[in-house]
């Protein structure tokens, strides 16, 4: 084990759960109330950022790559391969 890291008290552990489990209800309810005008201007930024960073094109070549395989799997699952 390491020097720094001493071991958990069953105790600790429920109540570190505990926290997170709230603080997972706060970011659900957090992005429930979220205007879907304010998402998709995030999204934008992020696409941009996305475009600025030189990513674009990245994507493109992963979303090429995805749409021929799932072709694929469609000719495979009717029958068409």
């Amino acid at each position: 084990m390491d020097a720094n890291r001493r071991p958990i008290s069953p105790q600790a552990a429920a109540r570190y759960m505990q926290r997170w489990s709230s603080v997972r209800r706060r970011l659900v309810e957090e992005q429930r109330a979220t205007s879907m005008e304010t998402r998709l201007h995030r999204l934008a930024g992020l696409m941009a950022s996305a475009r600025e960073m030189g990513w674009s094109g990245a994507v493109d070549a992963e979303d090429d790559a995805v749409r021929k395989r799932w072709t694929a799997l469609r000719r495979a699952m009717s029958g068409d391969a």
